[in-house]
């Protein structure tokens, strides 16, 4: 174990609440730059400035406080009941609803949105820590794969063929450039994501994305 990681047992007091929000704002700022492997403990509190031992505290380990970099922030955001409401919705609001549930992030703040960059980072780099939401992942590609099929005509319970799971893989990438490339969006142009609305825009372009990608995979299919 790198001895960075290993941080020290006493604890101390500090300033609550605000002291725990900024270090967790600071290690996912850095997470996400520089990845877990490659972010002191130190650094981190550097950052926030707070002590080593104050994340000791808060958090336990440097583990723990990727782990909590993880998950807290998008914990109270949509999943699975978002999904189960759209699974039997006509195509483009079923879409719609599904591209909403994974687009939420972007409307709950900067950590929200940091915390889904550090998880496609997970996808380059993995840890390990977010293993035990693979089924979750999992569902979601079943999810946009029956929602294809069945605009495709597939009979229910029909295997779905390559094709189709690369149809619904493609869908699901529309929603990670708007994380993956938020600067560079925003640099160009910064009302994608301050106008009024600009979720719901976003929501609304790519469903209507989504459901050509669609139409052309039913041409493609076509004798």
């Amino acid at each position: 174990m790198n001895p960075d990681d290993q941080l020290p047992v006493r604890r101390q007091r500090s300033d609550g609440i605000q002291a725990r929000e900024r270090i967790l704002a600071a290690a996912l700022r850095l997470f996400v730059e520089r990845g877990y492997a490659s972010t002191p403990v130190r650094d981190i509190a550097q950052a926030a400035d707070a002590n080593v031992a104050a994340i000791a505290y808060y958090f336990g380990d440097k583990a723990g406080l990727y782990r909590a970099a993880l998950y807290e922030p998008v914990c109270a955001l949509a999943g699975d009941d978002a999904l189960s409401a759209a699974t039997d919705l006509p195509l483009r609001a079923a879409l719609a609803a599904t591209i909403r549930a994974c687009l939420a992030p972007l409307g709950q703040g900067r950590n929200a949105l940091l915390c889904v960059r550090l998880r496609q980072r997970e996808a380059f780099e993995p840890t390990g820590m977010l293993d035990d939401e693979r089924p979750q992942r999992e569902r979601l590609q079943r999810h946009l794969t029956a929602i294809v099929a069945r605009a495709l005509g597939f009979e229910p319970g029909t295997p779905p063929d390559p094709d189709l799971h690369a149809l619904a893989f493609s869908i699901r990438a529309l929603v990670v450039y708007p994380y993956i490339g938020h600067e560079h969006i925003h640099a160009a142009e910064p009302r994608l994501f301050d106008a009024p609305g600009a979720l719901d825009a976003w929501v609304e372009r790519l469903t209507a994305y989504a459901a050509a990608m669609v139409d052309a995979e039913r041409a493609r299919r076509r004798p």
